[in-house]
């Protein structure tokens, strides 16, 4: 069986949802993650920045953009214990202008993936199509 890890950054609160600005106490990401964990076992590990995004989606937006231009990588609070250790990789995102939120980045950079089963999940709910 292998060793299976379900890391993903997820925003809550303030959140575009079905045309519109709502509140929402947990993430699209996360629900996706644990919808995972439920189907294939694994521990979850939740990416948080170590400075967190604005609670206002319009401005956390504008964050986002402002990271993805300068090619940032944002601090992160923390990082799963023994990653080496895993086999399979879940890797779960919001989509922030195309691509995953500068800190997955920060995360994924840290390690050697190579050997590792690297399966990526991405929600989408700004554009209208997610």
């Amino acid at each position: 069986m292998a060793n299976i890890l379900i890391v993903y950054y997820s925003r809550k609160g303030e959140n575009y949802w079905n045309g519109g600005l709502k509140n929402i106490s947990k993430g699209n990401t996360e629900r996706v993650a644990e919808f995972i964990q439920n189907a294939v076992g694994g521990n979850l590990f939740e990416v948080d920045t170590a400075k967190p995004y604005s609670e206002s989606y319009m401005t956390c937006i504008e964050e986002a953009k402002q990271e993805l231009r300068t090619k940032a990588r944002p601090e992160i609070k923390a990082y799963p214990e023994n990653f080496e250790n895993y086999d399979t990789i879940f890797v779960g995102y919001p989509n922030w202008w195309g691509t995953m939120p500068m800190c997955m980045f920060t995360l994924l950079e840290k390690y050697d993936l190579s050997g590792k089963t690297i399966i990526p999940f991405c929600t989408n709910e700004g554009s209208g199509m997610g």
